[in-house]
Parts: structure tokens; C-alpha cells; sequence
């Protein structure tokens, strides 16, 4: 069995105040390493609490180490030291999550007129993740993702279990349920998980990678994502040399 834990950057929304992005990445981890990922994960979090004094217990979230909004407790770690927190939390990724494989899904709005993003972006990381489980492990896989608009992904994966057209490499479409990933997808906050707290990092700078802000480029944010490359299933789209899934 394997899961995948989903989080986002941006919004799916369009128009004034919606972001030009939309981010899904999926952190796929075998259930006989769930054990030893999060052993790690605990040691990396009590090194980071030696290190700068943040709390284990603290959410990481990567948009609030680069500007504290709700964390109050992150107030009282420079901002070098929280910048520093994610460039070690992106370091330590492909270490502690050694056998561990990443698919991301980024979206620009503009070059996907008329869509809704949120079943465009969610169709082709569960095709990708259907794909992985047929093709390379021939095992079954459940979907975890942050909290999200549940009903609405749950009634996305039945429907593309029973439906799911996909382009023939000779004329027209043929259907591929992605019948490998089983049950329906079960939420998990933030707040309480190690493992979306790490794929939250990795959707956001992969976010900075594709759009970087000049303020914040005295601190390389923008090459955070490079790091994660030895995880990375880049097979996942053949027209990106990262893999990352943009149409």
C-alpha cells in the first residue's frame, strides 16, 4: 500500500485577488516506511528546536516563516533563522524520504482559459499517482491531503475511477479508471502532521521556483526546489525536465 499526502499553493479561484497559480504537490511514501520517515522526521524536528529554538510541537508552515501571520511563536526567530529553517527543511527532504517519490502539479491560470482548475489540477495528479501504482510498484494507494474541498475531490476520484478518458497515441481517447487508488481521499490538518507540514515546504518553493519575488531573492528561495531533485518523479511528465505536470 501507498499513500500519497497532498497540500497546495494558491488558490483555484479567477479575477481580482485570486493568485496566477495553482500548485498541487503529492509526497508518495509505502506504508512499510511510514515508520522510519516519521523517526526522522522527529529527529529533524528536535535538531531544528537545538538550532533556533523552534518549538517541536509548531507547525511548519513555509508562507508563515517568510511572513508570520497566525504563528505568533515563530516571532521570536529572526527572519534570516526562518529562512534558514526552510532551506534546511528542503535539504533534508530527499534524506529523510530516501525511497519516497514527489509529483507536482503547477498550473499557470492564464494558459488554461475557461477550465476549472481545481478538477484540471486534481485529474492529473490522481492519473499521474494511478499511473505510479499500476506501472511501477503494482500495488493499491490511498489519498491524504490537507484539508481541501473534500466533497468536491471526492466526487472527482469516484467519478474518474469508472471514467477516465486519455489521449491514445494513435487517434481519439481511450478510458483508464484509475481504479489502483482505493477508498476515498481522507483529510488530515496541517497542524497535526509531519508529513503534510513536508509537502506544504515543497509545493511553496516550488511556487517561488516558477515565481520568484525580488525581495525575497537575497535569501534563495527560488533555488529551493532544485534540492528535492533526487525524489522527484520525473517521469510524470515527459515535456519537463523536473517532471512537473503543466497542461
Amino acid at each position: 500500500m501507498y499513500l500519497m499526502y497532498v497540500d497546495e499553493s494558491g488558490d483555484t479561484g479567477r479575477g481580482i485577488g485570486s493568485s496566477e497559480h495553482f500548485i498541487l504537490s503529492g509526497l508518495i511514501i509505502a506504508q512499510d516506511d511510514w515508520d522510519k520517515f516519521l523517526s526522522r522526521l522527529k529527529i529533524f524536528r528536535k535538531q531544528l528546536k537545538e538550532t533556533y529554538g523552534l518549538n517541536q510541537r509548531t507547525e511548519i508552515h513555509a508562507q508563515e516563516l517568510i511572513r508570520i501571520n497566525k504563528a505568533k511563536e515563530l516571532a521570536s526567530i529572526t527572519k534570516s533563522n526562518r529562512m534558514n529553517i526552510l532551506k534546511d527543511y528542503c535539504s533534508q527532504l530527499p534524506i529523510i524520504f530516501d525511497t519516497a517519490k514527489i509529483i507536482n502539479v503547477c498550473l499557470n491560470k492564464n494558459e488554461h482559459p475557461g477550465k476549472d482548475i481545481f478538477e484540471l489540477a486534481w485529474s492529473r495528479l490522481l492519473q499521474r499517482f494511478d499511473r505510479f501504482l499500476k506501472r511501477t510498484v503494482n500495488d493499491k494507494g490511498i489519498i491524504v491531503p490537507d484539508d481541501t474541498d473534500s466533497k468536491k475531490l471526492m466526487a472527482l476520484q469516484r467519478k474518474m475511477r469508472i471514467y477516465n478518458p486519455t489521449p491514445s497515441h494513435y487517434d481519439g481517447f481511450y478510458n483508464v479508471p484509475i481504479d489502483n487508488i482505493i477508498e476515498d481521499p481522507f483529510s488530515r490538518n496541517s497542524q497535526h502532521s509531519y508529513f503534510i507540514q513536508s509537502v506544504d515546504m515543497v509545493a511553496h518553493v516550488l511556487y517561488r521556483k516558477e515565481f520568484p519575488k525580488g525581495s525575497l531573492k537575497k535569501f534563495g528561495l527560488e533555488y529551493q526546489f532544485q534540492k528535492l531533485e533526487p525524489i522527484l518523479l520525473k517521469e510524470a511528465s515527459k515535456y519537463d525536465n523536473w517532471g512537473i505536470i503543466r497542461r
